[in-house]
């Protein structure tokens, strides 16, 4: 059993036996405590019936000449110790610790003889019940068990213990179920969890190529399925990652290469150094510095993560600046801009930041929208943001690559690709410029519609 499988089992158990003991207490003491209730009716119940006895003998005769017969015959049949006296305490009729069953004559003449010199009663060993008649006070009667039903009789200990003994192997029977369950339980519990351990250390070292098989709907199940979901993306990142450097280094290796052919061929005589040559090589210069510069935006759209100075801006104002932008590229391919406000025209951001983002979208829906076609701005808003929607037509984006979209030299469709120059940092910056701003950006393309959904707080205590 693993470190954690045991720690689950020793708490469940410690749980458990407290669980059972505390139980096992209550319950004896409780039931202790009811049946001695119980049998303590019983005789009061009893003495009821002698109390009732004596106050109609009483009653009828108006004399206690009865009394001794009928305390005798009670106590033989009950087996009590009981004690009648008068009002003045003194003893009419008693059943002593020697005397049991039925009393002849004899007996009771002596023990009438003797009864003026009957030794004082402990009233504290004794229950009493009092006797009335036409509602006066005729006398008591006390009682107690005997002292040989004491020594005899021990039929309600035996019950109790036999009670006790069932508690105790009903609680050890449980006891030993609950500590079987516990261990499988924690084995379960544990196993799927080194199970993930095991593949966690693979994908630790490197080797992303092991996914955690985990049956049930439970928790561990959910988080094993979202363990694999994360490591199929890190292994489609580490994809995308050396593809990306393959392409950065191919974006750097061809201009210096052409910088390199037109330098030797000069040297060598083969071309002549002229305006052309040098117009040629500062092309290819141009493409390395602007290859450097895209970088070098990327590392500012990041520090601008801490670094945003908000203010109330006019997000109208700022789009149709962006717009007027791209008049010449838009004329080229007739493409229109539809920009429709659903709410109102202010924002709280940076400036600078949201011209950045929107100018990017733009951007990129200027370069694969199709001609004659319209590329609608949609400003709305919800409870908490300023929403803005920029849709175009052009080639849809395969829903395998829209995860991946704003992950940094990311290029989906190749052949979507290949009508620009980017290298896929231009989404990355505009993810982390709509970050900065507290937002949230997202993408949706399907029948030739792409849209870019950017989510920004309205107001300065959303972000």
């Amino acid at each position: 059993m693993s470190k954690l499988g045991l720690k689950i089992f020793v708490v469940f158990i410690i749980i458990s036996l407290a669980g059972l003991i505390l139980t096992s207490l209550f319950i004896n003491y409780r039931f202790d405590f009811y049946f001695e209730n119980y049998i303590r009716n019983i005789r009061k119940n009893r003495v009821e019936n002698l109390k009732n006895l004596l106050e109609e003998s009483y009653g009828e005769l108006q004399s206690w000449s009865e009394a001794q017969d009928i305390v005798g015959n009670f106590a033989s049949l009950n087996d009590f110790r009981v004690v009648l006296r008068d009002n003045q305490g003194e003893v009419i009729a008693l059943s002593t610790q020697n005397m049991f069953g039925r009393m002849n004559r004899s007996s009771m003449g002596r023990m009438m003889d003797h009864m003026n010199n009957f030794p004082p009663i402990n009233t504290q060993n004794y229950d009493s019940l009092d006797l009335k008649n036409d509602g006066n006070k005729i006398g008591e009667i006390l009682w107690q068990r005997s002292r040989l039903e004491e020594i005899f009789s021990n039929t309600e200990d035996l019950f109790m213990r036999q009670i006790n003994r069932a508690i105790f192997i009903a609680a050890l029977i449980t006891a030993l179920l609950v500590i079987g369950a516990t261990y499988f339980i924690s084995k379960y519990l544990t196993s799927s969890i080194n199970k993930m351990n095991k593949v966690v250390k693979e994908v630790a070292n490197g080797n992303l190529d092991h996914e955690i098989k985990i049956k049930g709907n439970d928790e561990v199940a959910e988080l094993g399925t979202s363990f694999n979901q994360m490591v199929r993306k890190l292994k489609y990142l580490e994809k995308i990652r050396r593809e990306s450097a393959s392409d950065l280094a191919h974006e750097l290796r061809t201009p210096l290469s052409n910088i390199k052919n037109y330098m030797e061929a000069v040297e060598d005589g083969v071309i002549n150094w002229n305006h052309q040559t040098a117009d040629e090589i500062n092309e290819e210069l141009n493409r390395l510095i602007k290859l450097v510069d895209r970088l070098n935006e990327l590392n500012e759209a990041e520090a601008k993560l801490l670094n945003v100075k908000k203010e109330y801006l006019n997000l109208k104002v700022t789009i149709q600046k962006i717009i007027k932008n791209f008049n010449v590229k838009s004329h080229k391919k007739n493409i229109r801009f539809n920009l429709e406000f659903k709410s109102d025209e202010t924002l709280y951001a940076d400036q600078g930041t949201i011209q950045q983002i929107i100018n990017n979208i733009i951007s990129n829906a200027v370069k694969y929208s199709y001609e004659d076609t319209k590329i609608n701005i949609e400003i709305d808003e919800n409870k908490n943001n300023k929403v803005i929607k920029i849709s175009n037509r052009g080639p849809t984006i395969n829903k395998e690559d829209l995860p991946y979209l704003f992950e940094r030299f990311y290029q989906a469709d190749k052949s979507r690709s290949q009508q620009s120059e980017g290298i896929g940092i231009g989404l990355a910056i505009t993810r982390n410029l709509v970050e900065a701003n507290g937002g949230s950006i997202e993408v949706k393309s399907s029948n030739e519609i792409t849209t870019f959904i950017i989510n920004i707080p309205k107001e300065k205590n959303n972000f």
